[in-house]
């Protein structure tokens, strides 16, 4: 077994008979990211199942969604989910947490609070405590009432080198009818968000994500590009889509860098786990969209001693002693070798 790859890929069956469940398609590619940012249209995600706009309408089926997603995104080694189409509220994140902690069988999985409660959906961060911390204050990108919690600004800090970079997860307005409306408001979301982000000055880098219902060559998607921000799914995937309707791919969900955060980007791809992955896996209408980070130059390349002995989980996999740590893997002297 080669040392690097074939661990991976030995980790990977550890994990398939811990959790009891393999992926029904292929897992992306991160190239060598040290952070994975997942970004996930959750499809009307409500604790509320009795709610008209909820997704599921027993308590059953909401466990059932939720373990699908929390499986998922395990899966997928997530550091930071960035949902939309979730209830506002914070237990219905709480509640995606705690099965991600009960699979992961560690208490890392935690989220960022709004103290918000309505009948209507929100953009949400969850995260790994061991791996990133959020960084200065959750912000709108809007003033408008309707999309204040659905045009969120979060920066986050990666524990291990203490850099830092800008996410913005996003829920444009959904095309309707002729769709006149729909697009004049797009226009408003990019708008708005754009101005914010010059705004603020919590760092350089700057990722887009989310659902902007809109295809690459709409406006909304131009004003983004002609502000500065390129398409990392197409950079690394002409082809790529996230949605199908009516039987038509498609890309409407997005992540979108400037160039600074895409010299920084390994990879970004799209799991289609919702649109190929078979109804016994569904959680949504929207495959979920995944981006590698390597932050800056300050990467750990060793453990010390002492978090060999006190911190680490070790395995043993063809008669070597694998150490993991904060999702990166070393030998048994701690040096770096994924």
């Amino acid at each position: 077994m080669k040392r690097i790859n074939g661990l991976v890929v030995a980790l990977m069956m550890v994990s398939a008979q811990l959790w009891a469940w393999t992926s029904p398609v292929s897992l992306p590619d991160m190239g060598d990211a040290r952070i994975r940012v997942v970004g996930q249209n959750a499809r009307n995600y409500f604790l509320n199942y009795t709610n008209s706009y909820s997704d599921v309408s027993s308590k059953s089926a909401l466990l059932e969604k939720t373990d699908k997603m929390a499986y998922a995104f395990i899966a997928l080694r997530a550091d930071i989910l960035a949902l939309c189409e979730v209830e506002e509220c914070d237990s219905i994140l709480g509640l995606l947490c705690a099965h991600m902690n009960a699979i992961a069988q560690e208490n890392v999985y935690t989220y960022i609070k709004d103290n918000t409660s309505s009948t209507y959906t929100k953009v949400g961060f969850v995260y790994r405590k061991d791996k990133v911390k959020p960084y200065n204050s959750t912000v709108s990108a809007t003033t408008q009432t309707a999309y204040k919690k659905r045009l969120r600004i979060q920066a986050f800090e990666e524990l291990a080198t203490q850099e830092h970079f800008m996410l913005s997860m996003n829920h444009f307005k959904a095309k309707v009818n002729s769709d006149d409306e729909g697009e004049s408001q797009r226009n408003r979301n990019a708008t708005d968000l754009i101005n914010k982000l010059k705004s603020l000055s919590y760092d350089p880098d700057v990722l887009i994500m989310g659902d902007l219902n809109a295809y690459m060559d709409e406006d909304c998607i131009t004003m983004l590009i002609d502000a500065g921000y390129e398409e990392q799914l197409i950079r690394f995937n002409q082809s790529a889509y996230s949605y199908v309707y009516q039987g038509q791919r498609g890309l409407i969900d997005h992540a979108m860098a400037n160039s600074t955060m895409a010299e920084q980007i390994t990879s970004a791809q799209v799991y289609h786990i919702n649109t190929s992955g078979g109804y016994s896996y569904k959680y949504s209408d929207h495959d979920a969209c995944v981006v590698g980070l390597k932050l800056g130059k300050n990467a750990p390349s060793g453990l010390d001693e002492g978090t060999i002995k006190a911190k680490s989980r070790k395995m043993i996999i063809d008669g070597q002693l694998y150490i993991e740590y904060n999702g990166r893997f070393y030998d048994s002297f701690g040096r770096l070798i994924q």
